[in-house]
């Protein structure tokens, strides 16, 4: 039959009442909900309600519809799939493949989250409809007993189908989501072989539908987020499974195989928003098939595809409008430059140490790029000859993928930013098909070279070897997935995996964390509140919750608590770093634990034992030292100290004040409020800089209050700081040596104490100080900046006329070291760090360094 003729038919089919009543409901539906939810129209509200209370139940009917559906029809799949299964070599190897993948990846990856906040959300939602049947994120709770309390919940922007997933499995196996990790792995070989399934099942060609599902599951970037739990394996895993029941459905044409597909398909535009979009191929193709007459496939078809997707269709709605985009960025309109940019991070070379530079394979981008070459070539000369299924598979190619150009115009897609990686799984199974024709297809053109008899040998065994090469190339990168190469430059996957690290070394409790993104807490099951919520509550609420959880209560200033320097311009992140500032200034907390995460940011975790009632300006207000003046003999005068101490004493009744000079212990006292003088001989100063440090505590609760340094400059003896001009000559691996700034031009800060006499410099550097013997001794202190926090550690010595005067040990962030090396004699001494491994973040600071002579 001619094209023009099929179509004239097809309409022909659709027009009777049946067809045409079935047509109109199903665009109804999506025509209403699209029109409540308008930001402008005033019905958003209705939109909200439905998308919070409806899609739990709609799911559960639809997943009882489908077991009923699939309980008519077992023994005609049976048949079905005894048709469409391949030779037994086939299959057999297609099972090891993929349980070899999946071992590879269970025992070589870690199961850990790709970025904590898409996954929690997910977990969130999950726990929602498990313990209140709500389908909406729960943003903070209080777990009591089986009872979830949320006590903020938001409309959920991701589409519900993985959470309704972890919500089926709770009853068997917990409400910790931590199962939900191996759930994922378990994916990874059922979505290889329905892979496989389907690919035999439409082209009977096993030998491709091996090598594709082969090359797809091999792909780095693939193997990792089955070990993530994200919602893109889900994707891979409907998307084959989608195929396949349509290959079913397609063969037996029937109202109940046709309905079973529309619920299937229904369920995959769960996974992302966008993946509605490719549902268009799927209905493009059904449409000769369930019109080929006028009957009930159509209308059934169609209403039940429409019907079972509005819970997608409710989250799409709702959420017209909204900007999730951050930062400056504008994610609309960069299709093209994405493409380009994304071509780019997935062929890229590899590092100079053999690393993957991102968990892609170049390879396999050029494999693709072959066989889009050769399946258009190969499209054109079928057609010419009369075949067309080639042609037919390029369409469906094209209109199962509008979703990626939806995909990459309408977020920030560009995969130079790591979280946003994950959006290739959505073109990575039609890459490896596109990838496998060409390799396929050679191996059989070749293998029909010989007699007829060794020809299926010859090919299996080519299929065999190309499998082996593929597969030992993936496997040799096993050091980049032991590494977690994919993760470990992720801040907030980072964070999170550092924080429940902690808190499985923690006595089992129930505990309450107050946190910038308390779901994340909510989605394994722990309770878990903001900080403006317990910045609103009174004494008593807080203290009610201290003794709910036996002072198990916990802060944590988290990523989105620092500043701009820790995230992408393009990435969805923001930062409320002014309301933790606030929120440690008012609120009584005992650092518990620091985790260093990146050069720019610590996770710090807090116990919190509720307001604080004194104010941290009264704890204690110092001057500057000085030389008391009234001394008969001004040259041995006196250091004079004056602080001020002001906070009430109901409020400071068990704190104390301990003053040192130099790390020698001055005064030790029981905090009273008051203004104080207190003389430190002159015999006690030494030349040059003296550090005079007050530290009030908290005795009672071993809490540090208030922590000052004041410095003082001894010049008795001749002794004088450090001049620019003392320097001859300077070298450094990274920058310039910056005076009285740390390299990066910013206030020289070590473990949070600000200096403003020195230089920053950094490792590997040389100073080198003309002395001309002049001098007797040199002094200085030194530290790794706080700009940058993630060296790996750094050495100096003090070097007079080559030999070594005096040495640190490799130090790290946080920590101000200082040495004194003899130097009579000594014509030219160099200061020299070296860095322990990488330079990498080694800001140094030389702080206070003088000459005595």
């Amino acid at each position: 039959m001619k094209i023009k003729d099929s179509i004239l038919l097809t309409l022909k089919n659709l027009l009777h009442p049946a067809g045409l009543i079935g047509l109109v409901i199903a665009i109804i539906i999506p025509a209403i909900i699209w029109f409540l939810g308008r930001p402008s129209g005033g019905h958003k509200e209705i939109i909200r309600q439905l998308d919070l209370n409806l899609p739990l139940p709609l799911f559960l009917f639809q997943m009882a519809v489908a077991i009923i559906l699939f309980a008519f029809l077992n023994k005609d799949f049976r048949e079905w799939f005894k048709g469409i299964l391949p030779q037994k070599p086939f299959s057999i190897l297609a099972i090891a493949a993929a349980i070899g993948i999946a071992v590879f990846a269970g025992t070589q990856i870690e199961a850990r989250h790709r970025v904590q906040s898409d996954e929690s959300v997910f977990m969130s939602v999950a726990q929602n409809m498990y313990h209140n049947h709500e389908s909406g994120t729960c943003n903070q709770g209080i777990f009591d007993g089986t009872h979830l309390n949320c006590i903020a919940k938001s409309n959920s922007f991701k589409t519900k189908g993985l959470a309704f997933l972890y919500f089926l499995g709770m009853p068997l196996f917990g409400t910790d989501l931590h199962w939900i990790f191996n759930a994922e792995l378990l994916m990874l070989p059922l979505a290889f072989l329905l892979m496989f399934l389907a690919i035999v099942a439409w082209t009977k060609q096993p030998l491709l539908a091996f090598l594709a599902a082969l090359l797809m599951a091999l792909q780095p970037t693939v193997l990792f987020q089955f070990r993530a739990m994200s919602v893109e394996p889900l994707y891979i895993f409907l998307s084959a499974l989608s195929l396949f029941i349509f290959k079913w459905a397609y063969d037996r044409n029937t109202v109940m195989h046709w309905a079973l597909l529309a619920i299937t398909l229904a369920f995959f535009a769960q996974t992302r928003q966008e993946t509605a979009f490719c549902l268009l191929s799927f209905i493009f193709f059904a449409f000769p098939k369930i019109l080929d007459k006028k009957d009930f496939k159509a209308p059934t078809f169609f209403v039940t595809l429409s019907l079972f997707s509005v819970p997608a269709l409710l989250t799409i709605s709702y959420f017209q409008g909204f900007g999730f985009q951050g930062g400056e960025f504008e994610a609309h309109g960069h299709f093209l430059e994405d493409l380009k940019r994304n071509w780019i991070e997935m062929t890229r070379p590899l590092k100079e140490n053999g690393e993957l530079e991102n968990p892609f394979l170049t390879y396999f981008n050029y494999l693709f790029a072959i066989g889009g070459v050769y399946l258009l070539f190969r499209a054109i000369y079928d057609a010419t000859k009369g075949c067309r299924f080639y042609l037919w598979t390029l369409v469906f190619l094209l209109l199962y993928h509008v979703q990626t150009y939806m995909i990459l115009e309408n977020v920030s897609g560009d995969f130079s930013i790591q979280i946003n990686q994950r959006y290739s799984l959505v073109m990575l199974p039609s890459m490896a098909f596109v990838a496998a024709l060409p390799i396929a297809h050679a191996i059989e053109y070749f293998a029909a070279s010989a007699s007829k008899k060794e020809a299926k040998p010859l090919a299996f065994a080519g299929m065999v070897i190309v499998a082996i090469i593929l597969s030992a190339w993936t496997f040799h990168y096993k050091e980049d997935f032991n590494k977690n190469i994919m993760y470990n430059r992720n801040h907030l996957t980072t964070e999170e995996h550092e924080i429940l690290g902690w808190l499985k070394e923690q006595p089992e409790a129930d505990r309450l964390f107050i946190y910038g993104r308390p779901w994340h807490f909510v989605g394994y099951g722990v309770s878990s509140i903001h900080y403006d919520r317990a910045r609103q509550m009174s004494d008593a609420e807080l203290q009610k919750y201290i003794d709910k959880y036996n002072g198990e209560v916990y802060y944590i200033r988290g990523l989105d608590c620092w500043d701009s320097q820790t995230y992408h311009k393009k990435a969805v992140e923001h930062r409320i770093a002014t309301t933790c500032d606030v929120f440690e200034r008012e609120m009584d907390l005992v650092g518990v634990k620091n985790i260093l995460i990146t050069n720019n940011y610590w996770v710090q975790i807090a116990k919190f034992n509720g307001r604080k009632h004194y104010n941290p300006t009264n704890i204690i207000q110092v001057s500057e030292p000085a030389r008391e003046s009234a001394a008969e003999n001004s040259s041995e005068a006196p250091l004079l100290l004056n602080y001020n101490l002001k906070e009430k004493p109901e409020a400071a009744r068990n704190w104390t004040l301990r003053i040192s000079l130099n790390n020698l212990l001055v005064k030790d006292t029981a905090y009273a409020a008051g203004e104080y003088n207190v003389l430190v001989s002159y015999d006690k100063l030494q030349p040059g800089y003296n550090t005079v440090r007050y530290i009030v505590t908290n005795t009672e609760k071993h809490t540090k209050l208030a922590d000052i340094s004041k410095y003082y400059f001894n010049a008795a003896g001749g002794a004088s700081a450090l001049e620019q001009g003392s320097i001859t000559e300077h070298r450094q691996d990274w920058g310039n040596l910056r005076w009285n700034k740390s390299i990066e031009n910013h206030e020289m800060t070590i473990n949070g104490t600000k200096f403003e006499n020195g230089f920053g410099t950094h490792a590997n550097s040389e100073t080198t100080i003309g002395l001309e013997g002049k001098y007797r001794a040199f002094r200085t202190s030194f530290g790794l900046d706080d700009e940058s926090l993630c060296s790996e550690g750094v050495s100096v010595q003090i070097i007079g006329d080559g030999q070594v005067l005096a040495a640190s040990p490799v130090f790290q962030s946080g920590v101000v070291h200082t040495l004194t090396a003899n130097t009579e004699g000594v014509q030219k001494l160099v200061l020299k760090t070296t860095a322990k491994g990488s330079i990498d973040c080694s800001h140094v600071d030389f702080v206070h360094p003088v000459l005595i002579p």
